[in-house]
């Protein structure tokens, strides 16, 4: 059936910013820095670049060039594979030299965004979300994220400061990026809109600013990738999130009153505590993924992602009733939240508006010798308004390609089968998705959870402190909704095939952390099972 582009509208702004496809993260973080620098705008156009500007060839031969780069031409092999590898995105890896071409530099620094073939390197708007939270969510973490991002390069030269210690890597993409032009913003900016889930926002940008934090003591590269982890993470639980909100929402014609007053704040030791949408994600930390604690896991992930069904339905809802408002003038009503009480109150020319949409939607499919599929006459036949038999023809629809590209979205958000992920899946049908820890992931929620904070002058003073494993569990899900322990129905009791399963989940957690370095079984009291901080904090003592 063919629908016009107004009726099957997705990606909207005011609703759901990204446009579901399968994002590589690398390439969000750099357009994230593009916004960071031009302050929320979209960068303006500059001049075509030189030729071979993205081939890699040509930027070894550039640094090669300078008298203080040694080695560039007399390894130049080694070189070329060095950048390729760690310098460098790299697409159509492995295809041969001539079509090897660069997608951007590596996210090192704010300034990588400066060599970036566009159409190469394509977030699909995931970036323009990030920066709506960041803004939206607290002000404050931008400015601290660029001023670390931004480390190393002076300001008057835009050159590398030669005092502030750098990796090769994140050295090697200042040479890169010293001669080219900065990059201005066009005035356009690109978050207008506060995301619809707030309390999301928050909590990222609290997590953000505890990761910088760790600035001084944890190498560049390794913070890129716990920076990494945590946009794609919450990018991932926000889109589950919103499933619940908007379908909550649809369902209650009206938007909920907390959301309207969101009490969510990422400082907050049980965040989500008066969440009406909160969401639970039991986590199997075993390596079976025929063990009883698995299939918990297992049905969980899939109650999620079966979720998206809800999704996809009610941002058509919501677009739509935001097309009628601005149809109508109804200028009392251009968010998400204000619109939906027009479902409780209809105005007078709702149905007949939707009633047009339908006919001219008839019209168009049975022009000719085209006909429509039995499925779709009986959505028209359906004894409903008109408003609704709209949204299950619009959704009928495009149902099936909505779901797949956010499928492949939140995979490569929740970076699966990876050490950052926090999802894993088999290559059999026996073994579906479910959700599991890497260690690195696990290193990040570490990291998180030993910082403590203290108020003094209107400041947060952070410092770290041992917590115990238990505490650490709680965190965990007051924080995120992952449940390693207590029950996979949060309104019943466990069974004892389901606390037998928790108790061996707890010895895995316990595994993972012996194995990545944050706690030692001393002891079976409780007292003793703590995980202690790999870096010492403690912005309370004065300089």
């Amino acid at each position: 059936m063919k629908l016009r582009t107004e009726d099957q509208e997705f990606r909207n702004p005011k609703v759901f910013y990204p446009d579901p496809k399968a994002v590589e993260l690398d390439r969000v973080l750099v357009n994230l820095f593009i916004l960071l620098r031009c302050n929320g705008s979209r960068p303006a156009s500059r001049s075509r670049p030189p030729a071979n500007f993205d081939r890699v060839r040509h930027h070894r031969e550039k640094l090669a060039q300078s008298p203080n780069n040694q080695g560039f031409e007399e390894y130049a092999a080694v070189a070329q594979a060095w950048l390729e590898s760690d310098v460098f995105d790299v697409v159509n890896r492995g295809k041969g030299a001539d079509t090897e071409v660069i997608a951007s530099l590596r996210p090192l620094h704010i300034d990588a965004a400066k060599i970036r073939i566009a159409q190469r390197c394509r977030d699909y708007f995931v970036a323009d979300h990030l920066y709506a939270c960041l803004a939206h969510g607290e002000q404050k973490t931008v400015s601290e994220l660029k001023e670390y991002l931004d480390r190393g390069r002076d300001p008057g030269s835009g050159q590398y400061d030669k005092t502030t210690r750098l990796d090769l890597e994140t050295l090697t993409v200042l040479k890169l990026v010293e001669d080219l032009g900065d990059l201005h913003s066009s005035g356009n900016p690109v978050a207008e809109y506060p995301p619809v889930c707030i309390g999301q926002a928050r909590v990222l940008c609290d997590d953000v600013q505890r990761l910088l934090v760790y600035r001084d003591v944890v190498p560049r590269a390794v913070m890129i990738e716990y920076l990494k982890a945590v946009l794609g993470l919450h990018t991932g639980l926000y889109t589950l999130r919103l499933a619940r909100q908007l379908a909550g929402w649809t369902q209650d014609k009206q938007s909920h009153e907390a959301c309207r007053n969101c009490p969510v704040y990422g400082n907050l030791k049980q965040p989500f505590r008066e969440c009406p949408y909160n969401q639970r994600f039991v986590v199997d930390m075993g390596n079976d993924f025929r063990s009883r604690m698995a299939r918990l896991a297992q049905d969980s992930a899939a109650a999620e992602y079966g979720r998206l069904t809800e999704l996809i339905r009610s941002i058509f809802v919501v677009n739509q009733l935001l097309r009628y408002a601005n149809s109508k003038g109804l200028s009392s009503k251009d968010s998400p939240a204000e619109v939906m009480s027009i479902l409780a109150d209809p105005p007078a020319s709702f149905d007949g508006f939707f009633e047009a949409l339908l006919d001219q939607i008839r019209s168009e499919n049975t022009r000719g010798e085209e006909q429509m599929k039995p499925e779709e006459i009986a959505i028209f036949n359906l004894e409903l308004s008109p408003f609704e038999r709209y949204i299950e023809l619009v959704s009928h629809v495009r149902h099936r390609a909505h779901r797949d590209y956010l499928i492949q979205m939140l995979d490569k958000l929740f970076q699966k089968n990876g050490e950052y992920g926090v999802l894993v899946q088999g290559k059999s049908k026996t073994n579906p998705r479910r959700w599991h820890f890497g260690a690195r992931i696990l290193e990040v929620f570490v990291q998180l959870a030993v910082l403590q904070w203290e108020e003094e002058g209107g400041r947060k003073k952070y410092y770290t402190e041992p917590i115990l494993i238990d505490t650490f569990v709680q965190w965990l899900e007051q924080r995120y909704g992952f449940v390693l322990a207590g029950t996979s129905d949060p309104d019943g009791s466990p069974t004892l095939a389901e606390h037998s399963a928790f108790r061996e989940n707890i010895r895995q957690l316990k595994r993972q952390l012996r194995e990545i370095g944050f706690f030692d079984d001393l002891s079976d009291a409780f007292n003793a099972q703590t995980i202690r901080p790999r870096y010492t904090i403690d912005q309370r003592i004065a300089p």
